[in-house]
């Protein structure tokens, strides 16, 4: 295998080959302390809601009939019943919002709401919801996840320490057959390693607003989602970056384990996945703060560095050799580390389906860059 004998050309593929063998060292070693801090659940989870607490779940729904056919038998089933949830329709333009209506009035549901959206876009559809909920604390979730029966009590636990003003939980995948559906498993539980991560840092990055809850007067007192309604995504990032703000990170909660999982829809189309990508990264540059775009530069360089290693097989043994070396290291710390999350949600993998993913994921990546950098997308019939 040498296809080359430019002695100078050959000393630069070796370089290379050096480089990505330290950057697999140090993405190892990256991902064993991003590990280590993954725990069971919390120990608040043990404790029980105050009677006095007062709670609702907001529902943002656009265009979510099919979702909302499956979503409402499941909330009735894993709420308690005196639980207060409020739907707000985010101008649909199908049948969803009858659906609603026509369920609770089914089942005559006296706590659950629905009502219009106050403007355009999943912040203002929330916004309406805060007003109209009249509660101590907001939940929020989207309209295409499923719940655990345990999982209203465990997020709300918490909230038994005075200090708590937010927590967040995790969100996954639903299972299905097929490599793409394992891959957005495994990718979901990187989210989640790195969510529980710097929550534990004290430097909280990201969360989910499929599964969150916070205290109404916190909401009020960061006032909301005012300066960030123009953006169409990142209702919960840039909620929690308020709350860190004002009220400092021990204030601010993240839970793991089963009973606080919230389970949703996986994308059945790569073109879907990217689409649904581009939204969430499009906000990269809005935060004001240099950690969100120096986190997404070092993520397009290292799907970059791990698409690029691939011709280099063809330059010579010693390429070969230590490329397969360190394509090891990354295989074995990938699926120590993820399996280590994947493993509390009872999923597990065999080495293809984690072989397959890893090089599916950087393919991905870079495929969504270009959407993500101009802010290009269309998602549930709006072009931002």
């Amino acid at each position: 295998m040498q296809f080359t004998t430019n002695p100078q050309m050959l000393h630069e593929m070796l370089a290379l080959g050096i480089c990505y063998f330290l950057f697999a060292v140090g993405y190892t070693w990256g991902l064993y302390h991003l590990g280590k801090t993954w725990e069971p659940e919390t120990s608040d989870l043990t404790q029980s809601l105050p009677s006095s607490a007062d709670c609702c779940i907001l529902v943002p729904f656009r265009n979510e009939e099919r979702n909302l056919a499956a979503l409402l038998p499941n909330l009735m089933d894993s709420l308690p019943f005196a639980t207060k949830v409020v739907f707000i329709d985010d101008h649909s333009e199908d049948g969803g919002e009858a659906l609603i209506r026509n369920f609770i009035q089914a089942y005559d549901i006296q706590n659950w709401f629905v009502v219009p959206s106050i403007g355009l876009g999943k912040k203002a559809a929330l916004n309406t919801g805060v007003e109209a909920s009249h509660s101590e604390i907001i939940l929020t979730i989207d309209a295409d996840i499923s719940l655990s029966k345990g999982w209203l009590k465990s997020m709300l636990a918490p909230f038994n320490k005075a200090n708590i003003q937010l927590v967040a939980g995790p969100v996954m995948t639903h299972s299905a057959n097929g490599i793409f559906y394992k891959f957005q498993q495994i990718e979901w539980a990187s989210l989640l390693l790195i969510s529980n991560y710097f929550f534990k840092k004290g430097h909280p990055l990201m969360c989910s607003g499929a599964n969150l809850a916070f205290r109404t007067s916190a909401f009020e007192e960061v006032a909301g989602y005012t300066g960030n309604f123009h953006i169409h995504s990142g209702d919960d990032e840039f909620l929690l970056k308020k709350m860190n703000k004002k009220y400092g990170a021990d204030t601010l909660v993240y839970l793991n384990g089963p009973s606080v999982l919230v389970q949703t829809q996986p994308m059945t189309t790569p073109g879907d996945w990217i689409r649904q990508r581009s939204r969430w990264a499009s906000k990269w540059n809005a935060h004001g703060e240099k950690g969100h775009p120096f986190t997404a530069v070092l993520l397009a360089i290292f799907c970059l560095i791990v698409l690029s290693s691939i011709p280099l097989v063809f330059f010579s043994w010693k390429l070969t050799c230590t490329l397969i070396f360190v394509w090891s290291l990354k295989f074995i710390a990938e699926k120590a580390v993820l399996g280590k999350v994947l493993k509390l949600y009872g999923l597990k993998f065999s080495n293809k389906n984690w072989f397959l993913a890893g090089w599916i994921y950087p393919l991905m990546v870079l495929a969504t860059l270009p959407y993500a950098i101009l802010g290009k997308y269309i998602w549930k019939g709006r072009k931002n």
